[in-house]
C-alpha cells in the first residue's frame, strides 16, 4: 500500500477503463478522487471511454464531483447501475443515445463481484425473471445504443435462470474512515457500509487497482482488528483527502456520530408525518403488519413508515430493514432521507442482501409507478422518466407478502372530512393503466411464487388474486364509480363484499395501530 499524491491521482486511470464505485448519493463517495479524474481530463482530455458500475446512484447534489460530471465532459461510455435518481445530464445523455446504459437490479450488481472471477461463472439467478431485466424482454438495456448482452437466460435441472456476466473492474474508486499503516481501511464513520470490501477483492482478482479515499492515517495498535471493512492486501493506494467538504458522511451533514451508530438519540429526530392521504395510505398499509416482522422499507412514500410506526408506539414491535444493510431503528425520511438512528444492526450491503434473498423479510413495502390490468408493477420508466429499478426486483421477488402503496390518480387531491374522504381536485394521470410500458413486478410470475400482494391507494385497497386484480375495499365518502373505476383505464374484479377501509385512519389524531397489530 502507498500513499498517494493528488498530482499522481491524475495517471492511474486510462482510456477504456471499467470503475468500480460503493457509495450512495455522498455517503461513500471518494468525492476527492473523483475531481482529480475530472482535472486529468480538463487538463489533458483524457481519460474518456469509461464505463461505471455502480449499485447505486452517486449524485451530490452539487455538494460534490458525481456522475453527471463525467457524462457532461464525455468521459463515460457505458453505464452499469440500479437506479438513476439524481442525475439529469446522464439521463438525458441516455435517452439520447449518447452513453449505453444497464438498469440491473440493485442486490444483483452488489453481490456480483464475489461470483465474478476465473472460479466462478458470473451470477447465476432467478432475480429478474420475467421482469424487463429478463433477456427475453430488453436484458436490461436501457436505450438503442445498448446493443450487448450482459444477461442470458439459462436452464439448470428444467428451471430457467438469468446469467449475469459483468465487466471485470479496472479500477476500484472507494472509501473510508481511515487507513492505517498496513493499509487496512475502517469504515466506523461512514453512514453505511458498503459493499467496498467485495469490489475490492474482485478488483485484484482480476489485476486491477485499488484507491481509498480516507480521512486520516492511523496507528493500527490503537484501533479494534474487527472493524476493518477492506483488508490492506487489497489496497494498492490511500489518499488522504484535504478537504472536508469532498468527504461528507451524507448529503444533509458532514459528520454525526449517531448516523454512523457511534452515538443513539434519545427522541426521534423527525416531526410526527403531517395529516394529508400520504398519512392515510401508510395508515392503511400498516394494518397488514404483524408483530414481529422483518419489513423492508422502499423509497418514495414508504420511506415514511417508521415515523408512523414511532408515532404509533409500536416501532419495538417491527424491525425495518433498509438493503444498504441497515437494521431496525429510526429510517429517515424527508428532507432528512439517508440519516438513519439507532440502528440495531449495521451491515454491509452485500450482506444485506444475502439476508433478503434467502427470505429474511417477511413483507415488503414498495411503491409503483404504473399497475396495469394483470397487476404488473412498472417503476423504472414512466413520463419520459428513467428512474432504473433499484432494490424493487430483487426484493420483490424474494418475500411471500408485498404491500405497493401510492395514489390512485397522480396529481390528484383528496382531503379528509368527517372520518370521510373527498376528491378535492382531480388528478392528470391515471396511474392504473392497461398495460406497462415496462415489467419490473411480474403478477403471473407472483402467483407463481405464491406471494400475497396487496395495493394500497388513497381512495381503494386492491388484491392480486388468480383471477386478476380485485378491489376489495374502498375509503369511506367515495362513489365507487366516479372517484375509483372511472379514474382507471380497465375495469378491475370487484369483490362480492367490499368494505369499507377503516374509518378511524381518516383524522388527525389515531392511535389505533397497535390494536391493528394484535389482531392480525
Amino acid at each position: 500500500m502507498k500513499q498517494i499524491s493528488w498530482q499522481d491521482l491524475k495517471t492511474v486511470i486510462k482510456d477504456g477503463d471499467v470503475i468500480g464505485l460503493a457509495a450512495l448519493e455522498v455517503a461513500n463517495l471518494p468525492a476527492e478522487i473523483l475531481l482529480a479524474i475530472l482535472s486529468q481530463h480538463d487538463e489533458q482530455q483524457t481519460p474518456n471511454d469509461l464505463t461505471f458500475v455502480m449499485a447505486n446512484d452517486i449524485n451530490s447534489r452539487g455538494l460534490a464531483p458525481d456522475l453527471d460530471d463525467f457524462v457532461s465532459r464525455g468521459m463515460v461510455n457505458t453505464v452499469i447501475m440500479s437506479i438513476l435518481t439524481g442525475s439529469p445530464k446522464t439521463a438525458q445523455a441516455i435517452k439520447s443515445n449518447d452513453i449505453k446504459a444497464y438498469f440491473l437490479p440493485q442486490g444483483i450488481i452488489a453481490t456480483h463481484y464475489r461470483q465474478n472471477n476465473n472460479l466462478f461463472p458470473g451470477v447465476i439467478s432467478k432475480i429478474g425473471l420475467n421482469t424487463h431485466v429478463d433477456p427475453r424482454y430488453s436484458g436490461g438495456k436501457v436505450n438503442n445504443r445498448t446493443v450487448d448482452d450482459l444477461v442470458s437466460l439459462i436452464t439448470i435441472n428444467d428451471e430457467a435462470y438469468l446469467h449475469y456476466q459483468f465487466p471485470n473492474i479496472d479500477v476500484a474508486i472507494l472509501r473510508g474512515t481511515y487507513a492505517d499503516n498496513r493499509g487496512n481501511i475502517y469504515l466506523t464513520q461512514e453512514a453505511y457500509i458498503s459493499e467496498s470490501y467485495d469490489v475490492a477483492l474482485n478488483t485484484k482478482a482480476n489485476n486491477g487497482t485499488v484507491i481509498v479515499q480516507v480521512k486520516a492515517r492511523v496507528d493500527e495498535h490503537q484501533q479494534n482488528a474487527k472493524d476493518v471493512a477492506i483488508p490492506g492486501s487489497l489496497v494498492d493506494y490511500i489518499y488522504i483527502t484535504t478537504q472536508d467538504q469532498y468527504h461528507r458522511q451524507v448529503v444533509q451533514t458532514h459528520y454525526l456520530p449517531a448516523l454512523s451508530g457511534q452515538e443513539r438519540v434519545d427522541r426521534i429526530p423527525e416531526s410526527p408525518l403531517p395529516f394529508n392521504s400520504r398519512k392515510t395510505i401508510l395508515r392503511r398499509a400498516a394494518q397488514f403488519l404483524s408483530t414481529g416482522d422483518t419489513v423492508s422499507i422502499g423509497y418514495g412514500i414508504n420511506n415514511e413508515l417508521t415515523n408512523l410506526l414511532y408515532e404509533e408506539h409500536v416501532a419495538h414491535q417491527i424491525q425495518p430493514i433498509l438493503d444498504i444493510g441497515i437494521f431496525g431503528g429510526f429510517i429517515g425520511s424527508g428532507q432528512r432521507f439517508g440519516m438513519n438512528y439507532n440502528a440495531d444492526v449495521r451491515m454491509s450491503q452485500d450482506q444485506a442482501w444475502d439476508f433478503i434473498y434467502n427470505h429474511g423479510v417477511s413483507v415488503a413495502y414498495l411503491s409503483f409507478a404504473e399497475v396495469d390490468q394483470h397487476g404488473n408493477v412498472n417503476v423504472s420508466y414512466f413520463n419520459n422518466r428513467i428512474n432504473g429499478c433499484g432494490g424493487f426486483i430483487d426484493i420483490s421477488q424474494s418475500v411471500d407478502k408485498i404491500i405497493f402503496s401510492g395514489t390512485l390518480v397522480a396529481g390528484s387531491q383528496v382531503d379528509c372530512q368527517n372520518h370521510q374522504l373527498v376528491v378535492s381536485k382531480e388528478g392528470h394521470h391515471k396511474k392504473f393503466i392497461e398495460q406497462v410500458t415496462h415489467i419490473d413486478f411480474n403478477a403471473n410470475y407472483a402467483k407463481q411464487l405464491h406471494q400475497e400482494v396487496y395495493f394500497v391507494t388513497d381512495r381503494a385497497v386492491f388484491q392480486l388474486t388468480d383471477d386478476g386484480l380485485m378491489l376489495i375495499e374502498i375509503a369511506p365518502g367515495l362513489d365507487i364509480e366516479q372517484d375509483i373505476l372511472q379514474q382507471m383505464a380497465f375495469k378491475p374484479l370487484i369483490a362480492d363484499n367490499v368494505t369499507l377501509i377503516d374509518p378511524t385512519i381518516y383524522q388527525e389524531h389515531w392511535g389505533q395501530l397497535q390494536q391493528s397489530i394484535q389482531q392480525v
